[in-house]
């Protein structure tokens, strides 16, 4: 048993330290995992659905930008770029003094949401656009007010208690947009 189990680590070493060695260790899978992969930790958890939450805002925003030719739906993508880049630059200050590792791209889920988007333009994006935005935006707000009654990270309470009532802001706002 101890030869098989040496074995084993003997063959994940000669896999995985030569490409870390070799200055690869970027471009190998282990290198994109996130922490909250691996972590069953309520703020890391936290952190990386809000990082995936705002990484979808800002590419389905872009997106908005290039699609819509509502006035509206501009501005408020544009609004939603801004906004959000910012929470998760705070975010990602949070998570780094924690050496936290978070998500580069959202869910998937939220990319199936985008690749629908890449599909529509005129009345049919914008509408699909404030669809995406009303059920995220709800998401996150349930979730942040969820996360504020089990914290226990300070900091990332205090970055959920300043971002809760802009996401109820932007939830108001979504409903607005035109569109059915």
């Amino acid at each position: 048993m101890k030869k098989r189990s040496l074995l084993a680590v003997t063959a994940c070493l000669a896999l995985c330290v030569p490409a870390s060695l070799a200055g690869g260790a970027q471009n190998s899978p282990m290198a994109a995992i996130s922490t909250a992969q691996v972590s069953n930790d309520t703020d890391v958890l936290f952190m990386e659905v809000m990082t995936m939450s705002n990484l979808t805002e800002i590419q389905t925003s872009r997106l908005a930008l290039q699609r819509s030719s509502n006035a509206e739906v501009r501005a408020f993508a544009q609004e939603m770029i801004v906004e959000h880049t910012k929470a998760q630059a705070e975010l990602n200050a949070i998570a780094q003094a924690k050496g936290i590792r978070l998500a580069d791209k959202p869910g998937a889920d939220q990319r199936l949401q985008y690749n629908k988007l890449t599909t529509l333009s005129g009345a049919a994006f914008d509408a699909e656009y404030k669809k995406v935005q009303i059920d995220g935006h709800t998401m996150t707000l349930k979730l942040i007010q969820t996360y504020r009654t089990v914290t226990k990270d300070a900091q990332a309470a205090a970055y959920a208690a300043k971002t809760q009532p802009v996401v109820a802001k932007h939830l108001e706002h979504a409903k607005m947009l035109p569109g059915s």
